[in-house]
């Protein structure tokens, strides 16, 4: 497996390297329209490559006007995974421009069916002051063919079809091979779930799981051969729309993501600083429960006497304590605790439900921008209720 990886990737930088140049020198000649740039290693007299390339093409260029539908797209796809190219939508636009990282055709590879294609891209930007290239991602979707027409498709369910799946409840797994199965995970998992839905009073939600060995596979089965963000942390995932779960962690519990399955089908427009609140006091963040993140946030705010509250309520926000806690993760999780001490359960999910602007919703459970310093500052000091 390393030794084909390896080759992969030797591969994928040699292809790279060659189109580098091609790029930019399409940059350069067009900066104000719409321009694909084929790698010279396509063969472009293979009539299925013509309509992939016509099609491509249109669908790059439309793509950013509609997550929820493209006449270039399987429409099953939308039904199942809702915004099915979610993750190049924009993906052209930075501080550069709106339009800086341009896509190059990089391969165009056959699969075991004749009428299936993976279609390789790189998005790549060139800063004509400095004369400096940036590779934005590398890529990969289906294209189906069918007579005269293609229409492309998630990379996910091509490049997983062989994983092993396994039922539990309401849970769907797809176990990475590079792995092997944690059955008392999986028993764990259940009860957080069940606990989940007490807390809530639902029914269980029909979730797929897709568990990866690291966030560099994670990435990979999501379609991407390179992108940044695959190589920062040794751990993680996201809860994704379709109700799936995409698993970082070598582990079959993530129940923080399950929880945001949970409050976007039940709180559609949930306020994201509650969200990952919520997330953050019924189960933690990454490795640890809340109790530990909380004994740590006490530690913080011992030591930071100065710190405001209110200066802090973006939960993407990075700021993190010890490199584990997320401070607007915890102040989220904190004024949730609070609530439930002061108001009891149901007034949490009335501040879920709320659409009402932020310190509008705090005003339900007594806190001000005045206030909110004493009072959670106070309440960290009180004993913990769950």
């Amino acid at each position: 497996m390393a030794i084909f990886e390896n080759q992969r990737m030797k591969h994928i930088l040699l292809v790279l390297t060659t189109i580098l140049t091609l790029a930019c020198n399409g940059q350069k000649k067009s900066q104000d329209k719409f321009v694909l740039t084929i790698s010279p290693i396509i063969d472009k007299t293979d009539k299925n490559n013509q309509i992939i390339i016509e099609t491509l093409t249109e669908f790059l260029k439309t793509k950013n006007s509609s997550l929820t539908e493209n006449i270039n797209w399987l429409s099953s796809d939308f039904q199942k995974f809702i915004y099915p190219y979610l993750d190049i939508y924009n993906i052209e636009n930075s501080k550069f421009g709106k339009d800086f990282f341009r896509p190059t055709l990089m391969e165009i590879i056959p699969t075991e069916k004749l009428n299936q294609r993976i279609v390789k891209i790189a998005f790549i930007g060139h800063n004509n002051e400095t004369q400096e290239s940036q590779l934005k991602s590398i890529y990969n979707l289906i294209a189906n063919i069918h007579q005269d027409k293609v229409l492309f498709s998630r990379y996910l369910d091509y490049t997983t079809q062989n994983w092993k799946t396994e039922t539990k409840g309401s849970l769907t797994y797809k176990i990475s091979p590079n792995k092997t199965i944690n059955e008392t995970e999986i028993e764990k998992q259940q009860i957080d779930i069940y606990k989940i839905c007490n807390f809530f009073q639902c029914k269980q939600i029909a979730i797929t799981y897709f568990s990866c060995i690291n966030p560099k596979e994670l990435f990979e089965i999501k379609g991407f051969d390179y992108n940044p963000m695959m190589y920062i942390d040794k751990t993680g995932g996201l809860a994704d729309y379709g109700n799936i779960i995409f698993s970082g962690n070598n582990s079959e519990i993530y129940t923080h993501e399950i929880v945001h399955i949970y409050t976007n089908n039940l709180f559609p427009k949930i306020n994201k600083f509650f969200d990952e609140g919520i997330a953050t006091y019924i189960a933690g963040s990454g490795k640890f429960d809340y109790v530990w993140h909380r004994d740590k946030f006490d530690k913080f705010l011992t030591e930071n006497k100065d710190f405001d509250f209110k200066e802090h309520i973006d939960p993407y926000e990075r700021l993190y304590f010890e490199g584990e806690t997320s401070i607007p993760y915890l102040t989220a999780a904190l004024i949730l605790e609070r609530t439930k001490r002061v108001y009891g359960d149901k007034k949490i999910i009335e501040l879920l439900k709320s659409e009402k602007g932020f310190w509008q919703t705090l005003s339900l459970v007594g806190l001000t921008q005045e206030n909110i310093n004493d009072e959670l500052r106070k309440e960290i000091k009180l004993p913990l209720i769950q």
